[in-house]
């Protein structure tokens, strides 16, 4: 039986860069949408049925840690990776991310800590079920 592809939605102001994150998600067997900046990519993620976020963090207009911020608000159980090329962000503009990497890691580091991110996002939903299911005797 094959598995659904996954969706993550990648906002990135830079081309260049959002191109090569959709190229090597796509070429792992996810399903990507794009958008260049925080007002589209809020408006995506609201439309669509979105399994993660990786967002660049310095962004005209919005940066990355004010999309987090009305993303959590509008579907908290979404996890969302922050990439900027500064290092030591504080913990209030990282407050609404799951994970941050800095521009520049390897394309396995981003892959790896992407599934990480939808392995908890898992395991956490079906740990809730089974505590609802066996409360609930359903």
């Amino acid at each position: 039986m094959l598995r659904q592809k996954l969706t993550i939605l990648c906002i990135d102001d830079e081309w260049n860069q959002l191109i090569g994150y959709k190229e090597l998600l796509e070429g792992t067997g996810y399903k990507v949408l794009a958008a260049t900046n925080g007002g589209d990519g809020l408006e995506m993620f609201h439309s669509n049925s979105v399994d993660a976020v990786i967002l660049d963090y310095r962004m005209p207009g919005m940066n990355g840690d004010q999309v987090a911020v009305r993303m959590k608000g509008m579907k908290s159980q979404v996890p969302i990776m922050l990439l900027s090329g500064c290092q030591g962000l504080s913990k209030t503009k990282l407050r609404c991310v799951d994970a941050s990497l800095t521009k520049g890691q390897s394309p396995a580091t981003l892959l790896s800590t992407l599934e990480d991110l939808l392995n908890r996002q898992s395991s956490f939903f079906h740990g809730w079920l089974s505590n609802w299911r066996s409360n609930n005797r359903v």
